[in-house]
């Protein structure tokens, strides 16, 4: 991030909190944040079958289902590996625009992260999911669940984390100290799934069950629609499924 550039855009963003995050700029030129949430609810509400809306949100709970039972029958670890950003600037306390902090916190380390995750599990055989999640402002924020045949540790993933964190301007140690990695072992005791299948259910964007839609982002909460519309302006996937793979 250029001190010039970063500079320019601080000035514009300053003085919001709170209830008025909905007023920050969305980080496009197309206007506030709420602007983009009301694109939402209109693109929701007028289209038969939308992306992120019910029928979609069932169909990829479906999809997480029959990933995870057929993942069960060569797994031995389950992995949940986050990656956050910072919502200030640096040495600020100015929210950043919503888009910009897509870009330049949690995407700008995609391939860095694909490239390290691939590297820490050479020589077994694993697949990953990758969705979205939503803090409670709305900010995003990745996760990705990893099936692997083998049991593995926190350290080996230490090099994931450390894709993002160097290679991120908004990311921080103190963020991705503890939590960032989660393992568990693939038992026989929950129901026919592994807990990562839970977590991903209830906690990925458009997945909503709350509200009073069974699924979807039409009556969810305001953060998570607010997350939605930048997932929708920039046009990123919610959920990408990796194939299964032996590096």
């Amino acid at each position: 991030m250029s001190s010039s550039s970063g500079a320019s855009a601080r000035s514009d963003y300053s003085d919001i909190r709170g209830d008025d995050v909905g007023s920050l700029p969305l980080g496009d030129g197309s206007g506030e944040w709420s602007d983009a949430v009301n694109r939402l609810d209109k693109y929701l509400d007028n289209h038969e079958r939308p992306e992120l809306g019910a029928e979609w949100a069932q169909q990829q709970q479906a999809r997480l289902i029959a990933t995870d039972r057929s993942a069960r029958e060569w797994a031995d670890s389950t992995v949940l590996l986050t990656a956050t950003a910072s919502k200030t600037w640096p040495e600020s306390d100015d929210l950043i625009p919503p888009i910009t902090h897509y870009r330049r916190g949690i995407t700008r380390t995609k391939e860095a992260r694909a490239k390290a995750l691939s590297r820490a599990l050479s020589g077994s055989r694993w697949r990953a999911v990758r969705v979205f999640g939503a803090g409670e402002d709305g900010f995003l924020h990745v996760h990705v669940g990893v099936y692997v045949d083998e049991k593995v540790d926190v350290d080996r993933f230490d090099r994931w984390v450390r894709a993002h964190v160097d290679n991120s301007p908004l990311a921080t140690d103190e963020a991705h100290d503890s939590g960032a990695v989660r393992i568990e072992r693939v038992g026989d005791d929950n129901d026919g799934v592994t807990g990562l299948e839970g977590y991903l259910s209830k906690n990925a964007l458009g997945l909503d069950t709350t509200g009073e839609r069974e699924h979807g982002l039409g009556s969810a909460p305001i953060h998570r629609k607010r997350a939605g519309s930048v997932l929708r302006a920039v046009g990123a996937d919610p959920v990408r499924y990796g194939r299964t793979s032996r590096d």
